[in-house]
């Protein structure tokens, strides 16, 4: 059984727009299947809650959307054993299928979904707060400068209009510029592992990724391997203002990681401890403002059609 869950709001309303032209074709070639559009925050993540809580056959979800809706259906899993996913990215970041190499054709994708021959079954982090529920992340998860970033670009009227003649990537470039600008550094205490805790001192932000993209196509952690059972975290700490604004373009191809000032880790789980309440950001969805923050890894939680 297909399940398509649209976000018709995804990249400035291109969702439904998208949607309408693979219409005709899922008609054409399914005798059944559900659709459900996607109209408030989390309505996904209730939905898929409520018709994976009781199965016992295999279905097929596929998401047509960007990695927020992608976010909120990995939340709503319950049985996962009994769920394949399909992706069709109509987002402005698009980053999960940047890490996976999807074809960013539309029509490609549907025929592949629809005939599938390639699977992966896929890591997902899970960020655990003393404040509230744990949330999942299938692409990254963020504490520092870059969740600020994520959360404005959330509201931003910028990111309508850059999304409409398809630069919606370049708002996270332009509110980075302006979060730099106002950025506070803060003491920090990350354990890798449970092992002792490591003294980050003045930390801009702690990056953790299962794949290697976020925000567009910012490379954090560029050998981030969602197959391998591990976290990987990137934290830039102890650097002044200018020396980000030049590490940020390196950032897009990984560069980034051979200057001081940018540690690389890889873990089952870390815990970071924070001086002040920062923001943090699942798959750039708002997570809130925390001082603590545990990250995990979930190994094969995840199967997804490539191919």
């Amino acid at each position: 059984m297909y399940h398509f869950i649209i976000n018709p709001e995804s990249r400035s309303g291109l969702g439904k727009k998208i949607w309408d032209r693979l219409l005709p074709i899922i008609d054409k070639n399914l005798k059944m299947y559900d659709v459900f559009f996607t109209q408030y925050k989390a309505h996904a993540t209730e939905y898929v809650s409520f018709i994976t809580n009781d199965i016992s056959s295999p279905i097929t979800i596929v998401v047509l959307g960007g990695d927020g809706t992608m976010n909120e259906v990995i939340n709503g899993i319950r049985q996962a054993e009994y769920v394949t996913l399909g992706y069709i990215p109509t987002g402005s970041s698009n980053d999960f299928a940047r890490s996976l190499g999807l074809n960013k054709n539309p029509l490609k994708n549907l025929e592949i979904i629809l005939a599938p021959v390639a699977f992966k079954v896929l890591d997902c982090g899970e960020a655990m707060s003393p404040k509230r529920e744990s949330r999942r992340f299938i692409v990254s998860c963020g504490i520092g400068f870059d969740a600020s970033i994520t959360h404005e670009a959330l509201s931003s009227p910028w990111k309508a209009r850059l999304n409409k003649i398809r630069l919606g990537k370049l708002t996270y470039l332009f509110i980075a510029l302006k979060q730099l600008i106002k950025l506070e550094k803060t003491n920090a205490l990350l354990s890798i592992d449970g092992g002792k805790p490591i003294p980050v001192k003045k930390m801009i932000f702690m990056s953790t990724h299962i794949h290697r993209y976020e925000g567009g196509g910012f490379a954090f952690t560029p050998e981030a391997n969602p197959e391998d059972g591990l976290l990987d975290i990137c934290v830039i700490s102890h650097i002044s203002k200018l020396k980000i604004l030049c590490l940020l373009p390196l950032a897009f191809t990984g560069r980034h990681i051979r200057f001081k000032g940018v540690d690389i880790y890889q873990c089952k789980k870390a815990v970071i401890q924070t001086k002040t309440p920062l923001t943090v950001h699942t798959d750039g969805e708002t997570y809130g403002f925390e001082k603590q923050l545990t990250l995990t890894c979930k190994p094969r939680a995840i199967k997804i059609i490539i191919g």
